[in-house]
């Protein structure tokens, strides 16, 4: 068994597919096994699977458990990640896109962290990178996916995360000790990326690679994009978009009320009084809203993005 793990997750994405698993195959480490599972495809993705998986039968495996329940990118990435805990754990995981390109030191980068944060921690471990963003024929957007988003990796905090995720799924990698903690199944979870940085801002070690590692490729299909913020066109769209702001914390909201009271044994008096609170918000007034978010520290990163939630909360 190798001791990496990684989940491709695969849904109308033949354009891009091969040019990603080409990535993942010349990376520097080799102790890796590939898992994909297709989420009902209806280009040639399929074929594409089919054609990896007779060359390389010893790296490279297609789940097709029909027992599995897809639908959504989320529903599929937690498909994988279940059926690789039971049917094939390994020592870490990690998720992979369809459509980005892996730089060759990814794995062994992630690593190297991931094993210095184990020397002198015996426990839960999430490792996650910066990406450079590029457009659909990989060219640079911008070098810093953290910067290009007005993200502070180092905000780690549990009332921060219950409202705004800043760990890309598609750089992350965690150990065996927290994937045993996670169930990313429930339809409450608002994305299977969030709901892993919560569990390891609670129970673990959160470790930031300030490299970026992926190409994160943007072609206007992808089920989450990256749009730059603070430029008058992100301005325009927070102002006009009432309702995808409004939504995303509907999400947060119920996200959050799922994971209290699935772990409400396990968390501290602290931290379940912060989740109770954050929950508290939805039968408020809108002025006790605002308030308590500031008070609270529930609040996104950067000026543009705080405005536009105090606006809608």
């Amino acid at each position: 068994m190798s001791s990496v793990a990684v989940m491709l997750a695969t849904y109308n994405g033949a354009k891009y597919l091969k040019e990603q698993i080409e990535s993942i195959l010349s990376q520097s480490f080799e102790d890796w096994t590939l898992y994909i599972r297709d989420d009902g495809s209806k280009d040639s993705t399929h074929d594409v699977i089919e054609q990896y998986t007779e060359k390389y039968p010893d790296k490279i495996i297609e789940i097709k458990d029909e027992s599995l329940v897809g639908g959504s990118s989320k529903a599929n990435f937690a498909a994988i990640q279940k059926w690789v805990t039971y049917n094939a754990p390994h020592q870490y995981y990690m998720f992979s896109d369809q459509d980005d390109y892996w730089k060759t030191d990814k794995i062994q980068t992630t690593l190297l962290a991931m094993k210095g944060a184990e020397s002198n921690y015996d426990g839960p471990v999430l490792v996650h990178t910066d990406l450079e963003v590029v457009n659909d024929k990989l060219e640079t957007l911008g070098s810093s996916f953290f910067s290009y988003r007005a993200l502070n990796p180092n905000v780690t905090d549990l009332p921060h995360l219950l409202v705004q995720n800043n760990i890309t799924g598609c750089t992350m990698c965690w150990n065996s000790k927290l994937n045993n903690l996670l169930d990313l199944t429930d339809p409450s979870v608002a994305m299977h990326d969030w709901w892993i940085a919560l569990v390891a801002a609670v129970f673990g070690k959160i470790v930031c690679v300030p490299d970026a590692t992926i190409k994160y490729r943007q072609h206007g299909n992808n089920v989450v994009g990256a749009t730059k913020v603070n430029t008058l066109g992100f301005i325009l769209k927070r102002l006009s978009g009432s309702a995808h702001v409004k939504e995303t914390l509907k999400m947060a909201h119920a996200q959050a009320a799922v994971f209290g009271e699935k772990y409400k044994k396990e968390l501290s008096d602290s931290q379940l009084e912060i989740v109770n609170e954050f929950n508290s918000f939805c039968s408020a007034s809108k002025i006790s809203r605002i308030y308590r978010s500031i008070k609270g520290g529930f609040l996104k990163q950067g000026f543009v993005q705080v405005i536009g939630e105090l606006m809608y909360v």
